[in-house]
């Protein structure tokens, strides 16, 4: 027991080290929804409000949604010792995300404690338990290590979810509730998923027949979620926007399929091939099924979104390739309630993705790192009975994660910094330097909405920004944006006018600010940001 704890340590360990690294500034880039989440965070801590003033709210308005905000309150308590960071917004992730690997240890014991596949575990004969090649793997797994060096409410969703999965497995009906409700005030894809995972857990293992046991744990999730069901209406705007199934084809879409038909109107022919129903089934069924496919898992991981992935690495390593077909062919020769809940969360994993716009999304199907990761580890385990293969998997192993890592650090910046932001911070130094010397500053919106990293990165006194805000309405969006507070503007630049004002600061891109119109003589040069590879991204420069 002690050498078996010992073991667990040394890979929870590793795991924490592999995510703490360099934590602050990998990945290269601060998103606005990072800075949204500390900003928040610190409004809390300051005020007991958000950044628009509403007291402790369960649910957050921000950036065009309404956001569970679990996560945000986890992040407190960093921000108060560390203070307003980078490092102490993304701590909370990371510190979940190591979590993850005992979680999960704990998880596949639950699940396989009573079978015999023959792996015990002894250091002698370097013969691997599945439930530590579980935990080992998650440790060193890119999907795992990628969602947890951000500020992803995904990955805390997921810790949660896998915590509730153990207690359920427990038979702590009323706790395992608690957890899974916990679940939907933290991330808006768990709204989907959770329920399901629970009428899979529900229909493998069992439920309490008693009403009255069935009760409470049912009326407790119901109401730690009251916030969210109540609020649902009208805060369901982003779930809209991004639900496929409230895009339609236009008219003239439909009027040319039909004139290639040769149809005056809506036929038989129309209905069986080209309906918007048939449609939507075919697209959700093929953004289903990318998410197995090899490019998604070994080749590029979500190669719709730079921030979801690194550069030219999916989200498992090749050599899992072997692990996992060992594994499913285990699983499938050895049928038990633990496999078909495998399979379960395997085949339901994708769908808050499948039903969203996006052609691939790593963060939505997140949690299909789990049953992935336990069959890969029963494929390693198989493997592991012979002493050869152990030391060829760990060779691979090793070589996969050096390999992920020179990717991630050195080659995928180059790449990623546009989609991670990596400009405001560079820029609101220059702002703070500077911005003193000026009336007003006049930062471009181009890049999306700045105002949250004067904010972040300025440490604005919440109860000042509040008394000084101005939104606007945005009909992409049901929470509006923000014009102006302070001396801050918000908006595009256009230098034929602009040039004309005094004592601003301007922050905008090289079209906004272009380089022969600056040679004016009360113009000051602050200076330009770059993207590491070296393509321009904000120009500074002040009118006195």
């Amino acid at each position: 027991m002690k050498r078996s704890l010992t073991i667990l340590l040394l890979i929870t360990f590793l795991g924490l080290g592999l995510r703490l690294f360099r934590l602050a500034d990998r990945p290269l880039g601060f998103t606005w929804d990072e800075a949204a989440l500390g900003y928040n965070a610190f409004s809390l801590l300051k005020t007991g409000r958000d950044e628009h003033g509403q007291i402790l709210p369960v649910v957050f308005k921000s950036f065009g949604d309404y956001k569970p905000g679990l996560y945000i309150y986890f992040t407190v308590p960093s921000v108060a010792l560390l203070g307003l960071n980078e490092f102490a917004v993304r701590l909370p992730s990371a510190l979940f995300g190591t979590l993850l690997i005992p979680v999960i240890f704990l998880l596949t014991y639950k699940l396989f404690k009573k079978l015999d596949i023959g792996n015990s575990f002894q250091i002698s004969n370097f013969k691997f338990q599945i439930a530590f090649a579980a935990a080992l793997l998650t440790a060193i797994n890119p999907w795992m290590i990628h969602f947890s060096r951000g500020a992803w409410e995904a990955n805390l969703a997921l810790f949660l979810t896998c915590l509730a999965a153990i207690i359920f497995l427990s038979r702590r009906y009323t706790l395992s509730s608690v957890f899974f409700a916990l679940t939907l005030l933290s991330y808006q894809g768990a709204k989907l998923f959770t329920p399901l995972l629970i009428a899979s857990l529900v229909s493998v293992f069992g439920f309490p027949r008693s009403v009255k046991k069935a009760v409470l744990p049912a009326s407790l999730f119901l109401l730690i979620i009251l916030p969210i069901i109540t609020n649902f209406p009208s805060q369901s705007g982003r779930l809209r926007i991004f639900n496929v199934l409230n895009y339609s084809r236009n008219a003239d879409t439909i009027s040319r399929i039909l004139d290639q038909d040769g149809s005056s109107g809506k036929n038989l022919v129309y209905y069986l091939f080209h309906s918007e129903s048939y449609e939507r089934v075919k697209g959700i069924t093929e953004r289903y099924l990318n998410h197995f496919s090899g490019r998604f898992l070994f080749g590029e991981g979500d190669w719709s979104n730079l921030r979801h992935s690194v550069v030219y690495h999916g989200y498992f390593y090749y050599v899992e390739i072997i692990f996992i077909l060992i594994g499913l062919i285990w699983l499938i020769r050895h049928p038990s309630r633990g496999s078909r809940l495998i399979f379960l969360w395997l085949l339901l994993a994708p769908l808050p993705s499948a039903f969203s716009r996006d052609v691939i999304s790593g963060v939505r199907s997140f949690p299909l790192v789990i049953p992935l990761i336990l069959i890969s580890a029963i494929g390693l385990s198989r493997l592991a009975k012979k002493t050869l293969f152990v030391a060829v998997a760990f060779i691979a192993l090793s070589l996969g994660l050096l390999y992920y890592f020179d990717l991630y650090f050195i080659h995928s910046p180059h790449f990623s910094a546009p989609a991670w932001l990596y400009p405001y911070k560079t820029a609101m130094e220059a702002v703070s330097k500077y911005g003193s010397n000026y009336r007003q500053v006049v930062f471009t919106d181009q890049l999306g909405q700045p105002y949250i990293y004067t904010l972040f990165y300025g440490r604005e006194d919440p109860k000042n920004y509040q008394s000084q805000v101005s939104f606007l309405p945005d009909p992409g969006s049901d929470v509006g944006r923000v014009e102006r507070f302070g001396r801050y503007r918000f908006r595009p630049i256009y230098w034929p006018v602009d040039r004309g004002m005094s004592s601003t600061l301007f922050v905008g891109g090289q079209y906004e600010l272009p380089e022969q119109d600056l040679n004016m003589p009360n113009l000051e040069r602050i200076g330009d940001v770059y993207y590491p590879d070296g393509t321009h991204a904000l120009r500074i420069v002040g009118l006195k």
